[in-house]
């Protein structure tokens, strides 16, 4: 293993760690802002930047064999181009090394070519450090900008579609009664029922096993969508994140419904995620296993026979609205004593 290799394992181990404690310290600051963003632009800057690291948290260890292979390539080019462009160079340096050659001995010789040997071993060390900082480190860090600004993006459509889902059913069911509330449990555990369903069934379907396939094997991902420079480090970290968007998208769905950025639902997607990435030929199968769970418990759900935890996106409100409801009737019971208490007392 390279120095370059282990820099770059070490810094993604890290930033994951971080990401991690992040997304475990800042969950009620990530439940506020999802109850604002509809009015609070900061409160969606919030949002954005927790579910980033979050995603951070649970990806950055199965993408590490795309980094690594990236690496690789940007050596390989880097490589053909410095020998291209300093063939000219070697052939001038070799032509004043074979003429100065006449005028001395050979104990001389072999005291300058050690001289040069060491010399060379220098700056050699020299030149791959600094052709890391300058050459590597922009296009990698591109590459994963792009790819967490597809899961970014992804966030933000997740957080509308949800809140307005669940804005339309507690809007048309209401909580004014309790026959109400068990028929809005009903039709949340229906959802998620569906969700579950429809998360398993994309288990089976010819895009997830495009999309992991491109995921599993980096190699691939590049043949097919290589491109030079930081434009192309762009683009390609954006295909990545599509890619991946379209192989892992029904455990963050799920997630949302089964609890925003809950650490233990985190750890289980992010531990399935990892095992199609990096197990290569039995990647497929545990999507496929995964898949054969989801439907089963889908069909649980939706029939009632299995009660989901509620999306902790609006238990908050629904403790909320059952505290203002049950006020009324519990003023009301001791505005009913008082008006009785004088007809009880008068003669």
């Amino acid at each position: 293993m390279n120095t370059s290799t282990l820099v770059i394992i070490t810094i993604v181990i890290l930033i994951s760690l971080l990401t991690w404690l992040v997304s475990i310290w800042q969950y009620d600051p990530m439940m506020s802002s999802m109850m604002t963003f509809y009015h609070n632009p900061a409160a969606l800057s919030l949002f954005v930047g927790i579910w980033t690291a979050g995603m951070a948290a649970m990806m950055f260890p199965a993408i590490v064999p795309m980094i690594l292979v990236f690496n690789r390539l940007i050596n390989t080019n880097n490589s053909i181009s410095n020998s291209l462009g300093n063939s000219a160079t070697n052939s001038k340096m070799t032509y004043h090394t074979n003429r100065n050659d006449r005028n001395f001995d050979s104990s001389t010789n072999d005291g300058i070519g050690h001289h040069i040997e060491k010399g060379g071993d220098k700056s050699n060390i020299i030149h791959k450090l600094r052709n890391t900082l300058q050459s590597k480190s922009p296009d990698i860090i591109l590459f994963v900008s792009a790819y967490l600004a597809i899961w970014a993006l992804t966030g933000i459509v997740l957080l509308v579609g949800w809140s307005f889902l669940f804005d339309t059913l507690l809007l048309q069911l209401g909580l004014n009664d309790g026959q109400q509330q068990q028929q809005q449990l009903l039709s949340v555990n229906t959802i998620y029922g569906i969700v579950l369903i429809v998360a398993g069934v994309y288990q089976f379907s010819s895009l997830k096993t495009r999309c992991l396939g491109y995921c599993e094997s980096p190699l691939s991902f590049f043949m097919r969508r290589w491109q030079k420079g930081r434009a192309g480090a762009l683009k390609m970290g954006m295909f990545h994140g599509l890619y991946c968007l379209g192989c892992c998208w029904p455990y963050f769905l799920l997630m949302v419904a089964l609890g925003w950025m809950n650490v233990l639902w985190m750890g289980l997607f992010a531990a399935i995620i990892f095992a199609e990435k990096v197990w290569t030929r039995g990647g497929l199968w545990i999507a496929r296993i995964t898949g054969i769970g989801f439907i089963a418990l889908g069909v649980l759900s939706a029939t009632a026979l299995v009660s989901l935890p509620s999306n902790s996106m609006n238990s908050g409100d629904d403790e909320m609205m059952g505290m203002t409801m049950d006020m009324p009737s519990s003023s009301t019971d001791n505005m009913t004593m008082s008006m009785d208490m004088p007809s009880s007392l008068s003669p």
